[in-house]
């Protein structure tokens, strides 16, 4: 039986191992990536106005430099093909050393060092056909988010910890399993909410004990689940509850969604959250079974493990993957985050310079 079951099991890992690339910068290509950063960084960042063309034309440059391959793989992630892209060889933006403790979000947000880390992420996301943008309802409508422990919950406690800690990447608690939200659909703008990020982009400012983030592709999980079990996924018989990201008096609760919508372009696109999804009680037994067998795909996938520092850069498909991470060890790692939307998707837009959409 265990020779029988062998084969299975390196199928598996070769499709995960298809879903995970690397792109590789080499020391010019790094360079001139850095100048592009450097240079968006000084008008502000991805917030400023005029931010979006000035990395769409570094993105336009840096492409001239790229091999046949490096583009091939670029591509492959624009058409929703991969599920995590990592870029690597990329140069470091600063030497400072992270203070004995984390400074307020303000002044963390208005660094420079942490603008060129913003910059280049939103570069990068314009080489996949990307476009960098923010909620209204999330994250005060800004485009960046630092994700760090700045409201407790991390292995040690900061100062006037609450004792309510909230479930976001602003606390230092152990994160499950998940797509970003909004969860109401993940492609088209549906009911007068926007899709979900078509991806993410990390970089870490500091990250002083190399705590790693933690990616599932869901592929390598929706083909072992099966097709009659992705299907039921694909009804409205699923619930969510609000995420604690969100702006004060926006945002709700969600109910019969799916977790699962087949799109053309992209296949199977996921939205789930392994702490804030449910199947509704009144739910056929099909649709029980197929969720029960979802999460236990998810619960038995072994994730891979990816340490985020200045010189990298984690750019997760999240409509075919999920992350997560153990709860905070050091309370000085600081990420660099910004979502990215795909020439697939289709939103509502409310301002395009910079461009939010309506959540």
């Amino acid at each position: 039986m265990t020779d029988a079951a062998q084969p299975d099991v390196e199928t598996a890992e070769l499709f995960t191992e298809q879903e995970i690339r690397t792109f590789s910068f080499d020391i010019p290509q790094s360079t001139l990536l850095h100048t592009f950063a450097e240079e968006l960084a000084a008008i502000g960042g991805p917030q400023a106005p005029g931010a979006k063309s000035k990395a769409a034309l570094a993105a336009i440059e840096l492409k001239f430099s790229f091999s046949k391959d490096q583009c091939e793989l670029l591509s492959a992630y624009s058409d929703g093909l991969v599920s995590v892209l990592i870029f690597d060889g990329l140069q470091k933006i600063s030497d400072a050393s992270p203070p004995d403790e984390l400074p307020d979000q303000t002044s963390l947000e208005n660094r420079s060092d942490v603008l060129c880390l913003a910059a280049r992420n939103q570069i990068l996301l314009k080489l996949v056909d990307n476009r960098a943008f923010a909620y209204d309802m999330d994250n005060d409508g800004k485009l960046v988010r630092l994700v760090a422990n700045f409201k407790g919950g991390g292995l040690t406690r900061i100062p006037a910890e609450p004792d309510i800690k909230e479930l976001s990447s602003h606390s230092g608690l152990a994160l499950g399993p998940h797509t970003e939200a909004p969860y109401r659909c993940a492609i088209n703008a549906k009911d007068g909410h926007s899709p979900s990020p078509s991806s993410l982009i990390l970089s870490a400012l500091w990250n002083p004990s190399l705590e790693p983030t933690r990616v599932i592709p869901l592929p390598p999980i929706l083909e072992k689940i099966g097709i009659t079990n992705c299907l039921a996924l694909t009804t409205g018989s699923f619930q969510f509850t609000r995420s604690d990201s969100f702006v004060r008096g926006k945002g709700e609760d969600g109910h019969n969604v799916s977790i699962l919508e087949f799109d053309d372009n992209v296949g199977f696109a996921a939205r789930f959250n392994s702490y804030r999804f449910s199947v509704n009680g009144n739910a056929s037994r099909f649709v029980k079974t197929a969720y029960a067998a979802l999460c236990q795909g998810v619960r038995e996938a072994t994730p891979i493990e990816y340490t985020l520092t200045q010189e990298s850069a984690l750019l997760i498909n999240n409509v075919r993957a999920l992350h997560g991470r153990d709860i905070i060890q050091d309370n000085r790692r600081v990420l660099v985050r910004i979502f990215g939307l795909s020439k697939f998707s289709s939103p509502i837009v409310i301002s395009e310079d910079p461009l939010r959409l309506q959540g």
